[in-house]
């Protein structure tokens, strides 16, 4: 467990890169420039991170970490509620973390979020079905997931002006088509 110093120095680094992000590509970021605006020294950035690229894993796997507990706490979908319940706090977060999610799926940062979310969602999906997965889980599974993640990152881009209750209840009438 991290101590409060360490969380708030890795929170300042973490806004100062986001900050930075905003206004350029990745691999136009220095860590001199992180910690600078972090105001912290250069040093201090190395003993959480290894470069920005690390810091960027970083963020992104805490995205997915965040969406794997929202996951976790609506499972068993035994129910339309639960499912409900899920669409709904991921939603709920995204749109809560809209400026980071976009930040970090930009193309020019080489960003690897939405196929990890993809390849998290699926795994998850399939699991969901036991040891008994068919081609067709896997087809289904891939087809509900690229689906949903489609509807979610034009939403988020602002192309879709609604709010998040309303997406989900969408997505939720949409999901439990597939409900067998």
């Amino acid at each position: 467990m991290d101590d409060r110093r360490s969380v708030k120095t890795k929170r300042a680094i973490r806004e100062a890169f986001l900050e930075l992000l905003k206004h350029k590509s990745i691999n136009r970021i220095s860590i001199v420039e992180i910690s600078n605006r972090a105001d912290l020294g250069r040093g201090t950035f190395y003993l959480h991170y290894k470069d920005v690229y690390d810091l960027m894993e970083h963020l992104e796997n805490e995205l997915i970490s965040n969406l794997e507990k929202l996951y976790d706490a609506s499972f068993p979908f035994d129910n339309s509620m639960n499912m409900l319940k899920l669409t709904d706090t991921i939603t709920e977060y995204l749109e809560s973390n809209r400026e980071t999610f976009l930040l970090l799926s930009r193309t020019e940062n080489g960003s690897r979020i939405l196929e990890k979310l993809r390849q998290f969602f699926i795994r998850k999906l399939l699991s969901d079905n036991g040891d008994a997965v068919t081609e067709t889980d896997t087809v289904e599974a891939v087809f509900i997931v690229s689906g949903v993640l489609g509807v979610l990152e034009t939403w988020l881009r602002d192309d879709i002006k609604t709010s998040h209750k309303s997406i989900s209840e969408l997505l939720h009438h949409e999901l439990m088509k597939f409900d067998n």
